[in-house]
């Protein structure tokens, strides 16, 4: 779970240089409440250990992108403890209740069938943070539904200055988790200036967005959570310095990045017509051999 905040002006900006900042959790400081027609998307992952009460599981975001699939943060799906990557049957995820304490009419709760992340994720540099869960029940095919749709992923570049939503359940400026749905207005802001910030830490697949001035923000129970511009998916919310002070922009996963590994991927079916294919190409190669 990783933290945000945001831009200092110039005189600040020159210190930054000499700052290191440790990575922290992300939340949502001095956002709105959200309405169901602005953020249907929008699911809450749980882990079951945890989940004693409907809502006290609630770990981070995620966004439906299929009628089974969510996008979310590889850190949500690891277990730094352990240094492991959890199981998917460790997950519940919860689509259509702004409220994380309250199951009502329309309310989706889903055990998790599997997972998908990259190999190559690191979480020291947070390199390649973009991770899928596939729901056991997911939404009705081609039935419509009232509190809960998916989103459409970003194919293309996002320009640099445009105002984007953040979306999350996360820590607010009182310090605990919100019980309701928040969401906030950021900014896009160029990888050439959030590097400055970030000592070049700004890798490819990353998108960084926040205000000059801080005060707004995303912060712990928010990762994996969706940033969209013009009802589009753009980033997931992934790491970052602080929450809501001036200084350090929020680092997203860049989603039009990661477009075609997303859409390649659709499950543990998929996998596993895909190892079967293999292992029949292979038989086939012996029988030809002998």
């Amino acid at each position: 779970m990783w933290k945000f905040a945001y831009l200092l002006g110039f005189l600040c900006t020159a210190t930054l240089f000499f700052i290191t900042p440790s990575l922290a959790d992300p939340r949502i400081i001095n956002g709105t409440q959200a309405a169901v027609d602005n953020t249907k998307y929008v699911v809450s992952i749980r882990l079951k250990r945890y989940e004693s009460s409907f809502g006290s599981g609630h770990i981070c975001g995620g966004s439906l992108i299929g009628p089974n699939k969510v996008l979310t943060a590889a850190h949500c799906l690891y277990n730094s403890d352990k240094k492991r990557y959890r199981k998917a049957n460790e997950f519940v995820v919860v689509l259509g209740a702004l409220n994380r304490f309250q199951r009502v009419n329309g309310t989706i709760v889903s055990d998790v069938k599997s997972i998908a992340y990259m190999n190559t994720f690191s979480m020291d540099t947070m390199r390649d943070d973009i991770g899928l869960m596939f729901l056991k029940t997911g939404l009705p095919v081609n039935k419509s539904h009232l509190t809960v749709e998916p989103i459409a992923i970003a194919n293309t570049t996002t320009p640099i200055g445009v105002s984007c939503q953040v979306s999350g359940w996360g820590k607010t400026e009182r310090g605990s988790l919100s019980p309701v749905l928040l969401t906030a207005n950021v900014t896009t802001i160029s990888k050439s200036v959030c590097s400055v910030s970030y000592n070049n830490g700004i890798l490819n697949g990353m998108l960084c967005a926040g205000h000059l001035r801080g005060g707004t923000d995303s912060c712990q129970g928010d990762s994996g959570g969706p940033l969209v511009y013009n009802n589009t998916l753009i980033g997931v919310v992934s790491w970052g310095s602080g929450c809501a002070q001036p200084g350090f922009p929020g680092v997203y996963v860049d989603v039009q990045y990661y477009n075609k590994w997303i859409m390649e991927r659709n499950g543990a079916i998929s996998r596993t017509l895909s190892t079967l294919t293999l292992c029949v190409a292979v038989l086939l190669g012996l029988f030809n051999y002998l």
